[in-house]
């Protein structure tokens, strides 16, 4: 079996490694926002970095495939929902990740499924968002979003399972 990422023994290597290298990612945002949070969700920001570090580490081990999808996806979730307080933050656009990591191990079926894992996120983003803009809650921001993941979500997975 060869090694290349779009193989199982390969996405069980690469997948934990990209997780590894986004630890610093993540806490280096945290850092940079220091101070711009409203009340309490600083606190959420460094706990949500912290929560990452240690399920990255964990799963790097582990290389359980499902697990770690569905970390992701709460991880991702969590931080978005925790960003919604800069209604520009292109932060809701990292829910497309869990949803490819689910598409490239699970293939279509991956795909089509985490999508709705966004749905409780998107949905307290657009309203954080409508809230602080004084605007209505927009429906749409949370279909268009999960839509486009659909169709990630179905090409990933197409092309994950035609690979392998």
């Amino acid at each position: 079996m060869s090694d290349s990422p779009a193989t199982g023994r390969g996405l069980e290597r690469w997948i934990p490694q990209a997780r590894l290298i986004a630890v610093p990612f993540a806490f280096a945002e945290v850092a940079i926002e220091a101070g711009n949070y409203p009340p309490g969700r600083e606190r959420w920001a460094w706990a949500t970095a912290g929560v990452f570090a240690v399920g990255a580490v964990g799963l790097f081990f582990a290389r359980h495939a499902l697990a770690g999808v569905l970390f992701d996806a709460v991880v991702v979730s969590a931080f978005v929902c925790i960003y919604s307080f800069e209604p520009s933050s292109p932060v809701r656009e990292l829910l497309f990740l869990p949803v490819i990591e689910a598409a490239l191990c699970f293939g279509i079926r991956g795909g089509l499924l985490l999508p709705l894992a966004s749905v409780p996120a998107l949905a307290f983003f657009e309203s954080e968002t409508s809230d602080e803009l004084g605007v209505g809650f927009d429906p749409g921001h949370v279909l268009g979003p999960i839509g486009l993941q659909v169709a990630v979500g179905i090409v990933v997975g197409w092309l994950a399972q035609s690979r392998s």
